[in-house]
């Protein structure tokens, strides 16, 4: 695959402990592509992806008759993309010849014939070892796919050093034994061969899926956030993680890019995030040690809880004596994970911080985020909203501390599922101007993008006869929910360029959308962007107004 490589290189990294890390070899302004890999070096899909989604360029497209039509309809990719299933396999599924040829050739004909039935599915990191192993046998010991596949397994971590495979084994022996098991059967599937060149391919096994799972990143969709599978690359996993990082990645389906997000000199080492940042210290440090074994050093970590991200909006001491009964009970419940949340160890914290602390440990496992062994609570609306409500009546949460964001999305996403999108409308509007603009300063930030994405399909829909009276009662206030869709369109068009170019799946969709809602309604660009520019100001008072404790 294609590298940018001549923007970036591999040195050692400046942070103690890192090892290597990715520096640039050139200046950056933000939004630049700092690095790009045509299709990662390894890219599995999930097991729940592999009949819909294809194996080679990640396009997905609906099964189901009924959602293919409306996405069609939508101008969306899955409505117009179609998968087919190997012949040999039965299993992994293609777009289109090309693709299938280009899988071919480089990694299915490894596995075609041990993934096929009667043997169960395989989960991604036993697929991904497979076809290494097979690549590692058929790859000429001068060529630059040997030398990726040696880097892979001699000098990514934790399989790199015996030391941190024995920290990794102390620190979560099951998770250890999990992983050696998966690379046992991938070995196992391979007919158990023994030494590629000087490889022993059972330990070459076992590297692959210890320094696969340790450094793989997501791999998902921006267009409607479905996730497919998980990713490795040399180039862009020697990047190592900050918490304040001056790159993104971003998937492209196959390709995928690390952009800048500040201006970046030549020389500056690349950081790119591996956990939530908007996060408080304690829970990324938390993340990073269970997903990645190590402890953070970065520049952000090393000020300890002096960060936006670590302020409560009072005092502990100031907790509503309504919440004692609750908070004491679950001070009990998460023992083991408070440590994360307080500023000062468990044993010389006061009764007022951990009652904060346990309150903060309930709200992130109802946002989905579980740490040492604690129990993720599957939110259903009632339990999200009670936690919103536990965080803000408090007055322990400000709107832009975590996890509140975490569970207005949660919400917004579950208000759509049940058929209430003027609810969604309310929290994400209320989230556009209150919360984004503060946890995600660069209104390039993907996630940010995203956002605003998601609240444009709502006010859409909005707009329909079936909301009338949601309509009529937004125009009394001033705000015409077209010119509201108009804006959040143009907001995401505008900034397209600096993330994901408009050459990429999204970019495609969303510049179809965005030439059929200009065309659509007879006036010029600049007609239509001083519309918006003279809404706002009562989208932006109306948003404001809205109280998240009540719906």
């Amino acid at each position: 695959m294609a590298t940018a490589s001549a923007s970036v290189k591999v040195a050692p990294s400046g942070i103690a402990g890192a090892g290597r890390g990715l520096f640039a070899c050139q200046k950056f302004e933000p939004g630049d592509v700092v690095a790009s890999v045509d299709r990662p070096f390894v890219a599995e899909l999930e097991m729940d992806r592999m009949a819909d989604t294809c194996a080679w360029c990640f396009q997905r497209g609906e099964t189901d008759p009924e959602a293919r039509a409306k996405a069609a309809m939508m101008g969306m990719p899955q409505g117009f993309v179609e998968t087919k299933a190997c012949a040999g396999c039965h299993r992994a599924a293609y777009c289109s010849k090309a693709c299938q040829r280009l899988a071919w050739k480089r990694e299915h004909k490894y596995e075609c014939g041990v993934i096929a039935p009667p043997r169960p599915e395989l989960p991604e990191s036993v697929r991904a070892a497979v076809k290494l192993l097979g690549r590692l046998k058929a790859a000429d010991p001068a060529g630059a796919e040997h030398k990726k596949l040696l880097d892979l397994l001699m000098e990514f971590r934790p399989a790199a050093e015996p030391d941190r495979l024995e920290d990794f084994k102390e620190l979560d022996k099951k998770k250890f034994d999990d992983f050696n098991m998966l690379a046992w059967a991938a070995w196992t599937y391979c007919g158990k061969p023994g030494y590629y060149g000087a490889v022993d391919s059972r330990a070459g096994a076992t590297a692959f899926v210890f320094n696969i799972l340790c450094n793989a990143f997501t791999l998902a969709s921006p267009v409607d956030g479905v996730k497919f599978g998980i990713g490795f690359d040399n180039t862009i996993c020697a990047a190592n993680h900050s918490c304040d990082p001056n790159v993104v990645m971003t998937f492209l389906q196959p390709k995928v890019e690390l952009r800048a997000l500040r201006p970046i000199k030549s020389g500056e080492e690349i950081f790119v995030k591996y956990v939530d940042v908007t996060n408080p210290i304690g829970v990324r440090k938390a993340e990073l040690k269970q997903s990645y074994f190590f402890d953070c050093q970065c520049s952000k970590c090393l000020k300890g809880t002096g960060s936006a991200e670590d302020r409560f909006a009072a005092s502990p001491e100031e907790l509503p004596s309504r919440y004692f009964a609750i908070a004491d009970t679950l001070v009990k419940k998460h023992e083991a994970q408070l440590s994360h949340f307080l500023a000062s160890p468990v044993d010389t914290a006061t009764t007022a911080q951990k009652r904060v602390a346990a309150m903060e440990a309930e709200a992130f496992s109802i946002s989905g985020t579980t740490l040492d062994g604690g129990e993720s609570v599957q939110g259903d609306e009632e339990t999200a909203r009670n936690a919103l409500k536990m965080c803000l009546d408090s007055g322990m949460w400000s709107l832009t501390r975590q996890p509140v964001h975490q569970l207005c999305r949660q919400l917004f996403q579950t208000y759509l599922e049940s058929g209430s999108p003027y609810r969604a409308f309310r929290i994400g509007l209320k989230a556009y101007f209150e919360i984004l603009p503060k946890i995600m300063p660069q209104v390039f930030y993907p996630d940010r993008i995203i956002d605003t994405w998601g609240l444009a399909a709502v006010a859409n829909i909005l707009c329909s006869p079936a909301f009338s009276e949601v309509y009529d009662e937004l125009q009394a206030s001033g705000v015409d929910l077209r010119v509201v869709f108009i804006g959040l369109l143009f907001d995401v068009y505008d900034q397209l360029p600096r993330m994901y170019g408009l050459a990429s799946p999204f970019g495609k969709v969303m510049e179809n959308t965005y030439k059929q809602m200009v065309a659509g309604l007879g006036l010029s660009e600049a007609e239509l962007r001083d519309r918006v520019k003279q809404t706002w100001p009562s989208l932006e008072t109306a948003a404001r107004s809205i109280d998240l404790l009540k719906g």
